[in-house]
């Protein structure tokens, strides 16, 4: 099947010639740089579709990972209206995070390794430490700040020895993030933003895991580039390799997540990341 034949089997609408030539490529390092309504999730579905239809992928060898579990679900939902396709052909679409948890998880059960507890929301704790390192009673906009601001460090990948007081919160942070770090290692938990870190550690830690899922994955396309955070670049750069196949798609003037570790310069750095990247508008 060709290009026009797969639009027309499939009802594929009518593409410019730049969405034409994103759907078209399979392999190698390309980023998509994509302003919003441009269509990019429709190049993103109709790609996956020409991938396998056209370029002869199977659906389990690619992996679409997104920012949200709503677009996430969304992606899913539209290329499976599009295509038809039942659950076992129809390629992984998640967010980094949920990807993470099933890398933890399967060092957990091939490694031996005891995992901490997911908490859901780590508010409490944080208000806890706040109240014994402040002078007064912690205000909600405080407790917000805080749990941003670990959030961002963690995403950013920042040395605990070189963090910095936040601006208008009267708390050392460094020593606050300490007794946080202190408070969930003590009761076995990991937060939201662990399952990053957890994942990345294990993967370089376990090199057959990380083969394994490259092998599985070897077509791997990453959203919202611009809202990643530099530690999930890193996750998925482990993953792709310098000579793999990553489609990245973004805007880096539309980053909105900075507070929480949003990391769009590895927009800028993509051709230097990847080898013979090519770079599509």
């Amino acid at each position: 099947m060709d290009f026009q034949g797969f639009c027309k089997q499939f009802n594929i609408a009518q593409l410019n010639p730049q969405q034409e030539s994103a759907v078209k490529k399979v392999n190698g390092a390309t980023l998509l740089l994509a302003t919003p309504g441009s269509g990019k999730t429709t190049v993103i579905v109709a790609r996956t579709g020409y991938m396998i239809y056209v370029a002869g992928v199977s659906a389990q060898h690619i992996l679409n990972l997104t920012y949200t579990k709503a677009a996430a679900k969304e992606m899913e939902e539209r290329f499976i209206q599009k295509f038809h396709t039942s659950p076992e052909n129809t390629p992984k679409f998640s967010t980094i995070n949920s990807f993470c948890m099933s890398v933890i998880n399967i060092c957990a059960r091939e490694k031996g390794l005891t995992i901490p507890r997911l908490i859901s929301a780590n508010e409490k704790i944080i208000r806890d430490i706040a109240r014994e390192m402040s002078p007064e009673y912690p205000s909600d906009n405080t407790i917000k700040t805080l749990a941003q601001h670990i959030t961002k460090v963690k995403n950013e990948m920042t040395p605990a020895d070189e963090l910095e007081n936040i601006p208008d919160v009267d708390i050392d942070f460094q020593a606050f993030f300490q007794a946080y770090q202190n408070v969930l290692r003590q009761g076995n938990l990991m937060d939201f933003d662990d399952q990053l870190v957890m994942a990345y550690q294990f993967l370089q830690q376990y090199p057959d895991i990380r083969e394994r899922a490259s092998r599985m994955y070897h077509h791997i396309s990453l959203d919202e580039a611009q809202d990643t955070s530099l530690i999930q670049h890193n996750i998925v750069q482990l993953l792709v390799g310098r000579q793999g196949n990553i489609f990245m798609v973004g805007d880096e003037d539309q980053s909105i997540y900075g507070f929480r570790g949003a990391y769009p310069a590895a927009l800028l750095s993509f051709t230097q990341n990847y080898d013979n990247a090519e770079v599509l508008y």
